[in-house]
């Protein structure tokens, strides 16, 4: 069976799992918030090594599609992160958890939310300078964009956001996180082999 169907399962099984899951799990620094993390470094890592073996081969499409995808690893590590909050416990509530200064309170807080937006905007000139945005419209003219994984990606983030708002769930959101990410490892990976 093919990866993208186990994850799309343990998305739609998501809401069952749940509930026989540690309430704990869904608490902010939990075990499912570090697994997060260790999934998304993974994918920084595996995106590096992608890199450097395109730009060995000469592959100048795959290359540059990956260099431009290092930012987007590192903004979803520190958004896991709470950009560095999760390293600043103040408190804890026994029914939610750890508690943590605000954003406001770090000492470095008030520069957080002005790099992010510099750094965005800066990501984007450099997709449009450089044509990045070309590189999956063409994968996806000649139906070699893998948008099936990419799609599981997006649906489980979307349930995350409804386990979390509407269902209050935070474990479910959590570990819906976990395979949206996962989904995203598995979206790159395809889209590496299709540049090949």
């Amino acid at each position: 069976m093919p990866i993208k169907w186990i994850l799309l399962a343990g998305v739609l099984a998501s809401y069952f799992i749940s509930p026989y899951l540690p309430i704990s799990w869904g608490w902010e620094n939990s075990l499912l918030e570090w697994l997060q993390v260790v999934i998304l470094s993974a994918g920084l890592v595996l995106n590096c090594k992608w890199w450097q073996d395109a730009k060995a081969i000469g592959n100048a499409s795959a290359s540059l599609l990956l260099f431009s995808a290092l930012p987007l690893w590192l903004l979803m590590i520190g958004r896991e992160l709470s950009w560095g909050r999760v390293f600043y416990p103040s408190g804890f509530d026994p029914v939610e958890g750890p508690i943590f200064l605000s954003l406001a309170q770090l000492p470095y807080g008030a520069i957080v939310n002005p790099l992010l937006a510099i750094i965005i905007l800066v990501w984007l000139f450099a997709v449009i300078k450089y044509g990045v945005y070309k590189i999956p419209y063409q994968l996806l003219k000649e139906q070699r964009f893998p948008a099936s994984e990419l799609v599981i990606a997006v649906l489980a983030l979307v349930i995350a956001g409804i386990g979390e708002k509407q269902l209050h769930l935070p474990v479910m959101e959590e570990f819906d996180e976990c395979i949206a990410y996962l989904g995203l490892i598995l979206t790159a990976y395809r889209v590496k082999n299709a540049l090949k």
